[in-house]
């Protein structure tokens, strides 16, 4: 009896395992097949709950700006300089100048009144190349008994890094060079104060001697040869540069931790945009789940509240992405359509122009970025879309657009203008467009006349020390000079561009004709708008306030468009969708009010590198 119970128990412990067997591999099979009975998509043991992009491992170094110093002599002040005293500054000086060719004897040079000894300071951008230019800032020594640097010229001189070690201050690597003429603070500001005569700038006066690339440093938890060799990979799958040996990725994994970055040429302009799409790069993704995620990318970028992040993602797929982002061209709203032409433009593609060219005429939280993504393209399209936007009644939208087609060809017709007396550049844009005239304070000494109808008024007077600008009331301008050596009296039309050409021809330079702008402004004797420094910003908020986003024109009387609302609505319902309770509580508290304010979507290397870049663009 007990033989037939163990038989038993022995039958049904099989049968129960074999039951449990095929059901388990039924139920396998069930898991792993697609609805439509495909081929399996993952096996149990992967792990598919989170993709893996770069940004979750790794921190971005090179962003920052780098800064260097430097002692230099500053020539052709007129008896408004003082003798360099005695020290380490002059000793350090004097060494330089043995190796650089100078009008005297260095010794000489340093004890004149027609000179001053001054501190240089650079700040070498992010993504610099050997060869590109710079702003270099002037400051006066404490002890100086100088009274006015105007009208001084920065000669040759070298810019390194420096730190301090216990007292002393230790130089570091040659890293660039720098001269030309100053602009003192004075010409831009209405304080005549000492400090401001004392100091300045000189634009676009250094010369970068080295390439900064950036670096992509590995968290200590996660470095290994096979990570750093996997993003390598990925990001020169995606990213190539041209070098004389052909094409190469720009990654190169150094160590197990560090990872050189070189910066692509669509991305020169906007070193955060390239370090936002490496950042949001996925590594070590299987195809099939590549796919779906482009189809949760796609159905983000459909979302405003989503669509920049979604945006740079699909940029950072390259090439698979690209009819989708097409797609989102067609959208009603702003913010999808800016976002998607945004990432077809660094990819080469003119799809999204006619929006850039929208989002920089309508949208100031959009202009920087839209003006630096058709300064990529190289297309006749893009270079007609950025000379539509020189007619803007916007001043910034017309310098931002004259900028970006120097920077796409310097020798364009609209921008190529002439170089004057004492070194800075006069152009005439004469598009019958809204008379302004548009003084630079930062990488170019230039002024551009927009309509070159703009006229001095016929009772402006403008006197400094050996200088007369008069109008005759005779739709002429008399420019006399009253030097010892060489008194001229010239007349020219009262033109603007025309007064500015003859005060060059005189000896007077850009920051003369600055103050001289500034006073017929002030007197209502000037025929027309005059900007100093119309940068469009980085960084600005977007503010949609509920109107179609589709027209050009906003008038106050339209009406909240359906679809935004909508669109927030279908989010207030869904706040798992949203990124952070604050940014939840921020858009609905707007929703309320009938508008919302949306920052554009970033990862942090980008919005750091925004806010810096503002900080050095004041």
């Amino acid at each position: 009896m007990d033989d037939i119970h163990q038989r038993l128990i022995t039958t049904c412990i099989v049968v129960i395992a074999c039951v449990c067997t095929l059901g388990g591999c039924q139920n396998i099979v069930k898991r792993g097949q697609s609805r439509d009975g495909g081929m399996l998509k993952a096996s149990e043991t992967e792990d598919t709950s989170e993709t893996k992009y770069i940004a979750r491992i790794c921190k971005m170094s090179g962003l920052n700006f780098q800064k260097i110093e430097g002692v230099a002599v500053v020539s052709g002040l007129k008896g408004t300089g003082s003798a360099a005293k005695p020290g380490a500054l002059r000793e350090r000086l004097l060494r330089d100048l043995e190796t650089i060719e100078t009008p005297q004897p260095a010794e000489e040079l340093l004890d004149s009144k027609n000179t001053e000894m001054v501190l240089v300071r650079g700040m070498l951008p992010p993504g610099v190349r050997q060869g590109d230019r710079f702003d270099l800032e002037i400051f006066p020594l404490s002890d100086t008994d100088a009274s006015s640097l105007q009208g001084g010229y920065i000669q040759k001189m070298r810019l390194r890094t420096t730190a301090k070690l216990g007292g002393t201050v230790k130089e570091g690597h040659l890293q660039g060079l720098g001269k030309g003429p100053i602009v003192t603070w004075s010409a831009f500001e209405t304080r005549n104060d000492a400090s401001n005569r004392l100091s300045g700038k000189v634009m676009g006066g250094g010369i970068s001697k080295v390439n900064r690339d950036l670096i992509l440093m590995i968290r200590t938890g996660s470095k290994s040869i096979r990570t750093s060799t996997a993003i390598s990979s990925a990001i020169n799958e995606r990213f190539t540069v041209s070098t004389s040996s052909g094409l190469q990725g720009v990654a190169n994994s150094k160590t197990d931790q560090i990872i050189e970055l070189k910066i692509p040429g669509q991305y020169r302009h906007n070193v955060g945009r390239y370090a936002q799409v490496v950042s949001n790069m996925a590594y070590s993704e299987p195809a099939h789940l590549k796919v779906n995620r482009m189809d949760t990318l796609e159905a983000s970028l459909q979302n405003p509240l989503t669509a920049g992040l979604a945006a740079i993602r699909l940029e950072a797929i390259g090439k698979q992405a690209i009819p989708t982002l097409k797609r989102a061209l067609g959208h009603s709203n702003l913010q999808v359509r800016f976002a998607a032409a945004q990432a077809l433009a660094y990819q080469g593609l003119n799809d999204g122009v006619t929006t850039l060219e929208l989002a920089a005429r309508t949208e100031p939280a959009f202009r920087w970025q839209a003006l630096s993504a058709l300064t990529t393209l190289e297309s006749a399209v893009a270079e007609t879309a950025l000379e539509n936007l020189l007619k803007e009644p916007s001043a910034e939208t017309r310098y931002g657009a004259f900028r970006a087609i120097r920077e796409r060809n310097p020798q364009h017709p609209l921008v190529a203008g002439q170089w004057l007396n004492r070194g800075f550049k006069l152009s005439v844009v004469d598009n019958q467009s809204p008379a302004l005239m548009h003084f630079a304070k930062r990488e170019l000494p230039e002024v551009i006349v927009f309509n070159d109808s703009q006229t001095f008024g016929d009772r402006f007077l403008y006197v400094e020390s050996g200088l007369t600008v008069k109008a005759n009331q005779d739709g002429t301008v008399t420019v006399a000079t009253y030097r010892s050596d060489n008194p001229s009296r010239t007349t020219c039309s009262d033109r603007v561009s025309d007064v500015i050409q003859t005060v060059a021809r005189a000896g007077y330079g850009y920051e003369t004709l600055l103050k001289m702008s500034r006073l017929a402004k002030k007197e209502d004797m000037l025929n027309g708008r005059l900007a100093v420094d119309a940068m469009p910003k980085v960084g600005r908020r977007f503010q949609n306030h509920g109107l179609p986003d589709n027209m050009v024109d906003r008038s106050p009387s339209d009406t909240t468009s359906a679809r935004t609302k909508e669109s927030l609505a279908e989010s207030l319902r869904s706040p798992s969708r949203l990124p952070g309770s604050k940014f939840r509580n921020r858009i609905k508290t707007g929703a309320q009010a009938g508008t919302h304010v949306i920052k554009d979507a970033a990862v942090k290397p980008a919005a750091w590198w925004s806010s810096v870049k503002e900080r050095f663009q004041q």
